[in-house]
This record gives structure tokens, C-alpha cells and sequence, in this order.
């Protein structure tokens, strides 16, 4: 297998001692022969529209235990059920209480009946074919335990009902709402729409939400309505799910108030961290990092980039072949058509060709809307260029028949610093003392107000010393990546510290 359940093994062998030897080997002896043969039978990329991926039992067992020690349910909801795996071992850990598992598959809610009648809990686990989002509860129904690994369904595959839905519960608690969000998020919705005083949760998703723009959703509810009370972290670069890229966190969360959350890191550490850090931040990973880094004070020091300076993406062309050259290749061209680009994420890289050798960049084609404006020797060489482009189809293109006209690709104004955004080695940053404009293989960063060589000097440094993998969206294999808004949220000096 290729998660790692090492993590695991000790906390949960500590808290079996606790429990009574009968329930200790119902829960070790639990085997789903019926899920197994589902993830098998199905490759991943079949299951991913549907976001069928089965949590390892040494997850579900641990998960279960944890609960245990906070709450004890009159009523179990498994959110996105499967085969049954959270159901039977709630069902074995809590016996006074009533079960529901929750899935909008035929085929899971047929093997989770199968699973539930061979282990004899029929009478126990109640099995529910439904949308999660139409499950509901009577309101007499006691303490319950919401638990489970909701479904990791992206946005494009969400019905535009269910979106409207997600709105509007996300309304009614007073919190922000995104049409990207995906459906493991819309659970978690569902389940504050559905809280009852005295309810706990527990559940293992997708980790995106702690730092990405869509996730502001979670972040606020988990710290304000209600406050997550534990976070188990995983090593970013190790396939949890086999076959599954996406990272994993495990979290905890009730409507008692409480002022610190305790997180496990993924080297089974233990850290405590004041909730009123997290609700201040816009990138949970970040800040994590930074508390066990050094004090909480050296956090509550920092300021997102975004405050400071946007972030924007280079010039897509659309067919970077045609529209950037070798500056060789346009030695007859008239100079003010074409202008020097970052055209590949090497070039603001190690050496940094970018930062002393315009000339050894490839050079962009740069043509007016209006190709009147140009005469002689301009003109000629313009209209070749369309024709050329023509005869080649470049026109045909969707971002070139998107432009206003298509021949005329504008570079953005040059930033004050360029950044690597995608690579499995900590992102680049380096000063854009040429000025000069990039392809969208790079980000610019555009401070908001004017910085002194210093402090842009300092925040150059800073974040080349303090930005790495975790700062990004982090897939499975170590490969990180930087959207302009996450780049936006990296914690960086105030003013006052990057010009002293």
C-alpha cells in the first residue's frame, strides 16, 4: 500500500488499551472485501468524477477512537458512506447508538448492506440511498456524531442547484461562499446547516481549503461557528489513497468555545496554536509552519503579500512557437515590434539570464490592433507576420480568435518581481531590475505603493529564504503550485521591517 499508516499505529495501539477487548478485535478484525474489490475493479480516473476513494481502515479505526474520547452519540451520520467502512466501526465503538450511512451510489449503499448484514449490525446501521445534501434528521434525535470522508468531487462536476444551495446555507451563516468550492465543502455545509448544541464532528478531506480562496468558507466556520478542536496533518508528498493525488487532513470540530487547537504534525508531533491565529489567517498551512517554526508572536509580525502587492499571471499567446522568437531570428524585424520575455521559468531560475542578459531571451511579436498605424518597413513586416500566422492556423486558435484582434499580443507591464509558480523545488523570486514583461510561465508581483530598493531588496530576500512547498498548493509527488491568490496570502514583513 502506499499511504502511510505509521503515523497511526502507536496513537491507535495507546488508545485500544482503553477500550474493552471485545470492541479492541471487533475493530481489528474488520475487513471490506467488497471496497477493495471496488478500487480495484475501478481506476482512479473513473472513480474521480464521482470522488469514490475508500479511507484505509487504520484511518477509520483511528478516527473513530478519537471520537470516542469526545463524544458519546445518541445517532452517527456517515457522510458519503462507501462501503460502509466508518459505519461499521461507529457501530461497534458506540452500541446504544443509531447509525446512518449516507450515499447517493447504488452500488456503495449494495455494498455497505452487504458488509452491514455480514457483520450483523442490520438492526443497528441504517442505510440510506440519497443525495447527502437531501439527508435530514429528526430534531429529537440527540447528540450526533458527524463522521466520514466526504466525497472530493471538483466544482465542474456540481450541479448548478447544489451550488445555489451551497449559497445559500453559507448566507444564513453569515459566511463568504464560492462557486468553486467542491463537494467535500458543501458537506461540511450541509452538516452546520443540519448542527444541533452537543453534535461533534470528525471528518478526513481534501487539505486544499486550508489555504486556497475557496476554502475561506471552512476556515470561518471552523473558527467561529464551530471552532475546530484538533488538525492531523500528512506529509504532503506521500499518496495517502492509493491512486489519489490529493492531499489529506484530518479534523475535529463542535460548538464549544475553546481559545487553542491542537495539531499533529506529520512527524506525530503535537502543537497548540491560538484560534484567533487562524482566524486571522488567510493560509492555514503557512501558519502552522510558522508557530512551529518560533513563537506565535513572530506570526502576528507578518502581513499577507497581497497587502503589500498584487500578484498577476504573464501573457498567455496562445502559441508561444509563433509569437516568441529567437532574437536572431529577428535580426531584420523592426525593433520596436518585438520586445525581450521571460518566455520559460528557467530564465528567472539558478543563473537568472532575466536578471543581467536581456539578450539572450527570446524576443515577443508585438503588433497594433490597428495595423495602419505602421507604414514602411513596419507595415511590410507586420503584414507577413499575419499572413504567415494565417496560412499556420494560428488565428484558428482560442486565445487568438478570443483577442480583439488576433495578431496583437499585448505584454503586461513589467513587475517589480517575477516568481516561479509550479515546480517540485521551492519557488523563485528574483528583482525585475530590466523591467522586464513575462509569459504566463511566471508570476509578476506589483507592489501597491512605492518600495525602496531596500525594502524591495529585503522582500526579495525574505521570500526567497522564507517561501517553500508547503506555502503552495501541494499535490501528491511533491509538485507545488502558486495561483496568484495563494501567492497573495504568503506571510511576509510589514513595511516598517522590510525599509529598517
Amino acid at each position: 500500500m502506499t499511504y502511510d499508516v505509521g503515523l497511526f499505529s502507536e496513537k491507535v495501539e495507546e488508545t485500544l488499551m482503553i477500550v474493552n477487548d471485545s470492541t479492541n478485535k471487533k475493530l481489528l478484525s474488520l475487513t471490506d472485501n467488497l471496497g477493495d474489490e471496488f478500487m480495484s475493479s475501478f481506476s482512479a480516473t473513473t472513480r474521480r468524477a464521482t470522488g469514490s476513494t475508500y479511507t484505509p481502515f487504520e484511518i477509520v479505526n483511528s478516527m473513530v477512537l478519537e471520537s470516542a474520547g469526545e463524544v458519546d452519540p445518541d445517532c452517527v451520520v456517515d457522510c458519503g458512506c462507501g462501503s460502509g467502512r466508518f459505519s461499521l466501526a461507529a457501530a461497534m465503538m458506540f452500541p446504544n447508538a443509531k447509525v446512518y450511512a449516507v450515499d447517493n451510489s447504488p452500488l456503495a449503499c449494495t455494498m455497505c448492506s452487504e458488509n452491514v448484514r455480514r457483520y450483523g449490525l442490520s438492526n443497528r446501521i441504517e442505510v440510506v440511498n440519497s443525495s447527502f445534501l437531501d439527508f435530514s434528521l429528526p430534531r429529537d434525535r440527540g447528540k450526533t456524531l458527524w463522521i466520514g470522508n466526504p466525497p472530493y468531487v471538483r466544482h465542474h462536476n456540481i450541479a448548478a442547484d447544489d451550488k445555489k444551495r451551497f449559497k445559500a446555507v453559507a448566507g444564513r451563516l453569515g459566511l463568504p461562499s464560492s462557486c468553486l468550492a467542491g463537494l467535500h465543502i458543501h458537506f461540511l455545509a450541509h452538516i452546520a446547516d443540519l448542527w444541533q448544541s452537543g453534535d461533534f464532528g470528525l471528518l478526513i478531506t481534501s487539505a486544499e481549503w486550508m489555504d486556497v480562496n475557496y476554502g475561506n468558507f471552512v476556515r470561518q466556520l471552523l473558527t467561529t461557528h464551530l471552532p475546530i478542536s484538533h488538525m492531523r496533518l500528512f506529509d504532503r508528498s506521500v499518496r495517502l489513497f492509493e491512486g489519489t493525488d490529493s492531499t489529506a487532513v484530518v479534523f475535529s470540530f463542535s460548538d464549544t468555545p475553546r481559545d487553542d487547537v491542537d495539531v499533529t504534525m506529520p512527524d506525530g508531533a503535537d502543537v497548540s496554536i491560538p484560534l484567533r491565529v487562524l482566524n486571522a489567517s488567510q493560509k492555514w498551512s503557512r501558519t502552522i509552519d510558522c508557530v512551529t517554526d518560533g513563537p506565535t508572536s513572530n506570526i502576528e509580525g507578518l502581513i499577507p503579500l497581497g497587502s503589500l502587492a498584487s500578484v498577476h499571471r504573464g501573457v498567455v499567446t496562445g502559441n508561444n512557437k509563433f509569437w516568441v522568437r529567437p532574437a536572431r531570428e529577428l535580426a531584420e524585424f523592426p525593433e520596436e515590434l518585438s520586445v525581450p520575455i521571460v518566455a520559460h521559468a528557467r530564465e528567472i531560475m539558478d543563473g537568472c539570464v532575466a536578471e543581467g542578459r536581456s539578450d539572450l531571451l527570446g524576443r515577443l511579436i508585438t503588433l497594433p490592433v490597428d495595423l495602419g498605424t505602421l507604414s514602411g518597413p513596419a507595415l511590410t513586416f507586420a503584414e507577413k507576420v499575419v499572413a504567415d500566422g494565417s496560412r499556420r492556423g494560428v488565428d484558428k486558435g482560442y486565445v487568438a480568435s478570443s483577442r480583439r484582434a488576433w495578431w496583437s499580443v499585448q505584454p503586461p507591464k513589467a513587475p517589480a518581481i517575477m516568481m516561479t509558480y509550479m515546480s517540485r523545488k521551492n519557488p523563485t523570486f528574483v528583482r525585475n531590475d530590466l523591467g522586464l514583461s513575462m509569459l504566463n510561465v511566471v508570476h509578476g508581483i506589483y507592489p501597491k505603493r512605492n518600495l525602496s530598493d531596500k525594502a524591495l531588496a529585503n522582500l526579495v530576500d525574505y521570500l526567497n529564504s522564507h517561501v517553500n512547498l508547503r506555502d503552495g498548493r501541494v499535490y501528491c509527488g511533491g509538485l507545488a503550485k502558486f495561483e496568484p491568490k495563494e501567492a497573495e496570502a504568503i506571510l511576509v514583513p510589514c513595511v516598517e521591517r522590510l525599509e529598517a
